[in-house]
């Protein structure tokens, strides 16, 4: 039968229903931090300035099982609040310019740091979105682009009943 690899997002065939994970996965358990760092987007936009397929399409869909995968677990909850966040930063640095927003980025770090300290968020994630909001902070198209993405990882996140 074929199912979703729920690490890394590919298709495998399992001999068990119970199988959650490719043969690669499984075998060669990674730590997060190495998982991640290949899903790190350097920047947002080709040459010509059109948004790049990364922010929408794969990438985020590997983000979002490696988030809701990881030990301790990111919560949708959580991630929404982060989004909210990002939000206000890009309407703040649209209306006043990526200066004012700024301030809203780096309180996000901080919350960041604090979260991670009492172990209620996922190494991945912290590591995601310290090189995004250093991407972010540049300009606003920048932190149009990161919004983008985080909006993506939010649609692919999977519901847990």
């Amino acid at each position: 039968m074929k199912k979703k690899c729920e690490r890394c997002g590919r298709e495998f065939e399992a001999r068990e229903p119970h199988f959650r994970f490719c043969p690669n996965c499984f075998s060669s358990p990674q730590s997060e931090a190495s998982n991640i760092t290949g899903l790190l987007l350097k920047t947002y936009y080709d040459q010509k300035g059109h948004p790049l397929k990364e922010v929408y399409i794969d990438v985020p869909q590997k983000l979002a099982n490696l988030f809701s995968n990881s030990r301790p677990q990111l919560a949708i909850k959580q991630l929404r609040d982060v989004h909210r966040k990002i939000l206000n930063a890009k309407t703040k640095a649209m209306l006043k310019g990526i200066d004012h927003a700024r301030t809203i980025l780096f309180k996000c770090q901080t919350d960041l740091e604090y979260q991670l300290k009492r172990n209620v968020i996922p190494e991945s994630f912290a590591q995601f979105m310290k090189h995004h909001l250093a991407l972010a902070e540049k300009d606003e198209k920048s932190l149009e682009g990161f919004f983008q993405h985080l909006d993506s990882i939010v649609c692919y996140f999977p519901i847990k009943r």
